[in-house]
């Protein structure tokens, strides 16, 4: 995937070896028989990873990393403030969650690059569950979805994420993005009214409210958009090789893009006695109160309470939250991992360990008002593009946060909604890929198919059942595949004897859900071509053994044996002689495929003439192609070179 607020499909665990990177280590387990000191030193080293890499971080370390720490400090601000607005809050919210993240993730991350934070995907996630302006909802739902986080690391289930295959992603992915840019639409043009709920309820009051579009505010959001898509393109302006200094200072304002819009917007409107576009209003700055989040959520929901008072029940709380902590939190570890596996090489990367900081993350989050997070993507490309040398960057931009949520937010106040509004759209239309519809249609029509689905039930049905369906399609694709697998089916002659015969190869393999389909497909391939007496069935991809499967085999065998045809295993391994040893075939009719000639002239030549009936007797499976008109059998022996041999048999 390439570095955006997008997601891959992760493995559980990596470690790329390479030099001149701070926290470098295998991870592999060697403890047997070491002390317990060692043992427990090697356990906290694992889950709290700055007392590992922290015994060789040197002075230049802490440049690269205070430098990288401030540049995303810089996209982070801005950003914060604009994903609280997509979770229906104020901007505050989206700071709190930003500087606590980073500074817990400095003692437990294992990905230097990693930042994590509110982010697009989150925030819509979030507002989809509480709906607008109910942050102590948001809050509660970051706050479970960490101990969901922290209980899928304890029980080592980062396997889980791997069911959500790159197409139901890509197609997750882009719901989400057209769904958040249409939630902007309103914000952007200055459009007055509520601003619905969900992909089609946000058009339908676009489209119900169009007339109260703002000039002021639409040409505010068009120039901010313009110019973010201008900045975004400086770094591809190409200069001279001794212009280091410039190609540096033309990337640092390209990644800065955000606050310096979000800067000059804002230095405009408080100028201007009144300004022709909305304004964020408000922003509550200094450090948030440190509590317990709301377990009994406020009655502000018009929610019909079992207590008749101003909170809600604890099962009323769950009933507003449903399954959103849960699927908050997969797609945040989803995230997370990605990111670990894209910008990990070099560095020992634990997905366990990773579910481990981001659940921590989000439960002490919820003791200070912060809304769920992961990891960003695209700030962790800024990161990655620093040249950050340990997660203790991340210590700068929590401290950057914090500076601003005290000391400037008076000036938020002044910043235009559809500036706010150009970022987010400027930042999540790019998480659309277009570009791997085509190749996914070539390679795989199903994937293609599983895509379009997972994208048009999240913007229709929600991102809940969106990523559900995609789910369940992948995993029905999975299973239809062990149900029906791919069978490759040869008919042969063989150059010296002239008999035909059959090859089939299942893939990848045969398994008690395909049985009884291969059992099927072996009959039809007899009836199909009475004159074929033998059968070759592949063994090279089998490399699972299954009861049902063997007994199946067994049974293949004596029904073919019923109609004077032979089956014979080729490339079977040593387990499956056993297994069907062991299923009733005392002497499996193995044999090797080198072998195939000397069976085949075997067979030819096992022929007994009972003179006395005056007819044959094939007591090994001959070809009756080959016998000619006047019913001679005729077989080539040796390297067919040699004279044909016939025996007349009487008609």
């Amino acid at each position: 995937m390439r570095a955006k607020d997008s997601f891959e499909l992760p493995n559980l665990k990596m470690v790329v070896d390479s030099p001149g990177n701070i926290g470098n280590d295998s991870t592999g387990d060697s403890s047997g028989g070491r002390p317990l000191g060692s043992r427990m030193k090697k356990f906290v080293q694992k889950k709290v990873p700055i007392t590992k890499w922290i015994l060789s971080y040197k002075i230049s370390d802490l440049i690269a990393d205070a430098i990288a720490g401030i540049t995303v400090g810089l996209t982070v601000v801005p950003q914060s403030m604009a994903y609280a607005a997509i979770a229906g809050l104020t901007p505050e919210y989206g700071l709190y969650s930003s500087y606590i993240a980073c500074l817990i993730y400095v003692v437990l991350g294992s990905c230097r690059q990693a930042t994590i934070g509110p982010t697009a995907v989150m925030g819509l996630l979030t507002f989809q569950t509480c709906g607008n302006n109910y942050p102590a909802c948001a809050v509660l739902t970051g706050f479970y979805s960490g101990i969901f986080e922290l209980l899928m690391a304890f029980l080592q289930l980062g396997w889980i994420v791997s069911f959500i295959s790159e197409p139901v992603t890509i197609g997750f992915t882009a719901g989400a993005s057209t769904t958040i840019i249409s939630s902007q639409i309103k914000n952007f043009f200055g459009i007055k009214g509520s601003k619905g709920s969900g992909f089609v309820g946000y058009w339908e009051a676009v489209f119900r409210d169009i007339s109260t579009i703002s000039v002021g505010d639409s040409i505010m959001g068009i120039l901010c958009f313009v110019a973010l898509l201008l900045l975004r393109k400086l770094t591809a302006i190409k200069v001279g090789k001794g212009s280091k200094i410039l190609k540096k200072a033309l990337w640092l304002i390209s990644v800065s893009r955000n606050v310096i819009i979000v800067i000059t917007t804002t230095a405009i409107t408080s100028i201007w006695a009144h300004p022709p576009y909305k304004i964020v209003g408000t922003v509550q700055g200094g450090f948030p109160p440190v509590e317990l989040p709301q377990f009994l959520l406020p009655n502000t929901q018009n929610i019909s309470s079992e207590n008749d008072g101003d909170t809600l029940s604890f099962s009323e709380s769950w009933g507003v939250l449903k399954t959103g902590p849960i699927v908050i939190a997969l797609i945040a570890v989803l995230q997370n991992v990605a990111i670990s596996k894209t910008f990990g090489a070099g560095q020992s990367v634990d997905a366990t360990q990773e579910m481990f900081a981001l659940g921590t993350c989000n439960i002490v989050g919820g003791f200070f008002s912060a809304i769920p997070t992961s990891g960003s993507f695209s700030r962790s490309a800024v990161n990655e593009a620093s040249g950050v040398r340990s997660p203790l960057g991340g210590l700068f931009t929590g401290v950057l946060v914090l500076f601003a949520l005290n000391f400037l937010s008076p000036s938020f106040y002044y910043i235009p909604k559809a500036s706010l509004a150009a970022v987010i759209i400027s930042a999540v239309m790019f998480m659309i890929e277009f570009e791997t519809l085509l190749p996914m249609w070539k390679i795989s029509k199903l994937d293609m198919i599983t895509c379009v689905i997972t994208f048009l039930s999240c913007i229709i049905l929600g991102m809940e059942y969106g990523i559900i369906i995609g789910v369940v399609i992948s995993i029905g694709a999975i299973l239809m595949g062990l149900l029906k697998p791919k069978v490759h089916e040869d008919l042969r002659t063989d150059d010296s004897t002239g008999i035909k015969y059959i090859e089939v190869r299942p893939e990848p393999g045969l398994l008690f859900p395909s049985v009884d389909f291969i059992r099927t497909r072996m009959n039809k391939l007899s009836l199909k071509n009475k004159k074929i007496k033998i059968y070759f069935l592949n063994f090279e991809k089998w490399t699972q053994v299954d009861y049902t499967a063997a007994t199946a085999l067994v049974s293949l065998i004596k029904g073919f044996e019923k109609n004077d045809k032979s089956i014979q295993f080729i490339n079977c391994s040593e387990i499956w002689i056993e297994v069907l040893q062991n299923a009733g075939l005392a002497k499996p009719p193995v044999l090797d495929s080198k072998d195939i000639y000397e069976y085949l002239k075997k067979s030819m030549t096992n022929v007994i003439v009972n003179l006395q009936n005056n007819e044959i007797t094939i007591t090994t499976p001959v070809n009756v192609d080959n016998m000619n008109s006047s019913g001679v059998i005729l077989t080539s022996m040796g390297n067919g070179n040699d004279d044909k041999k016939s025996t007349s048999v009487p008609s």
